[in-house]
């Protein structure tokens, strides 16, 4: 099943979850890393859709506060799809991820920027990655468009 025909997914009621609901596009290459993180971050409240194609994510981006993208992908760069988000108006924070953070070779700059996680990196680092991160831009950016 492609993963870019996967839709939002709510699990109901999480009284345990204090923080603030993300609208989270999840956007990498390796399809069981991507599909774990989702499942990850919706047992904690938020909305998650998961893609594997870059063109199929910028399709949907504006359903996202959130675009956490591997960098290395094999049709374009996650810095070069969140050039496109950013030129289709998107406004949303952006989290880049990589396994060889190292090896990058062009500067890593954008306007949404909000950190760089080198893999790997658990599941718990993550959430608190970006719940730290949505703390910080609430209450203006939290419309992410």
């Amino acid at each position: 099943m492609p993963l870019s025909d996967l839709s939002w997914f709510h699990p109901g009621a999480n009284t345990a979850v204090r923080h603030s609901r993300m609208r989270i596009l999840i956007l990498d290459d390796d399809a069981a890393l991507a599909q774990t993180l989702g499942v990850s971050l919706r047992s904690e409240g938020h909305f998650v859709l998961v893609f594997t194609s870059p063109h199929e994510a910028l399709k949907h981006i504006h359903e996202a506060d959130v675009l956490l993208t591997n960098y290395n992908l094999p049709e374009m760069n996650g810095l070069e799809v969140a050039k496109r988000a950013h030129e289709q108006g998107w406004r949303g924070s952006l989290f880049l991820t990589s396994g060889h953070f190292s090896a990058m070779s062009e500067g890593i700059e954008h306007p949404l920027l909000r950190c760089i996680l080198d893999k790997p990196f658990s599941s718990h680092e993550l959430l608190e990655t970006l719940q730290k991160s949505n703390e910080e831009t609430l209450p203006q950016d939290a419309g992410g468009q």
